[in-house]
């Protein structure tokens, strides 16, 4: 083998080892759960999730759009609150997005994530109304992740509910 094809190995062998580290580095620091978590601003919301009945499930599949993307999107938006937090521009409450389509695609069983989810209960057909008009799963179950009004004093949370 001449010299030549050993370089060019050698540069091959670099590139596909620094890529192997970086993605496993990424998906160590970017699972949604510890990544996000880690995060003193938003630590209230972890632990008032830790306490919900979502407590089992992964933050990112309430607030990523399913489908590459979405991954795309979320990871996007996560740079951007990392580069708020760093410059000390991030304010609460932050404003997550939420996905219906997650909402009812794992009370639908039609995500195979997480089969153990309670399906709808649709015995007077309200939550097929809902669907069916477009309207918010957040309007009666806006706290169903974790809490919302964290930061609101007393007073105010006595009207916001």
């Amino acid at each position: 083998m001449n010299k030549s094809w050993l370089v060019v190995l050698k540069v091959v062998g670099v590139f596909v080892g620094a890529y192997v580290l970086f993605m496993i580095t990424y998906y160590l620091t970017s699972h949604p759960t510890q990544f996000c978590a880690q995060c003193h601003l938003v630590e209230p919301y972890v632990e008032s999730w830790h306490e919900s009945p979502h407590a089992g499930v992964n933050c990112m599949h309430c607030h990523e759009m399913r489908g590459f993307v979405g991954k795309l999107e979320a990871k996007s938006r996560g740079l951007n609150y990392l580069y708020l937090t760093i410059t000390n521009q991030y304010s609460l409450p932050a404003g997550a997005k939420i996905f219906e389509q997650n909402c009812i695609g794992c009370h639908l069983q039609d995500y195979r994530g997480y089969t153990d989810a309670p399906g709808l209960n649709n015995e007077h057909g309200h939550h097929y109304e809902v669907i069916r008009e477009r309207r918010s799963c957040l309007e009666c179950h806006r706290e169903v992740g974790h809490q919302i009004n964290l930061y609101l004093t007393p007073d105010f949370k006595k009207i916001w509910k």
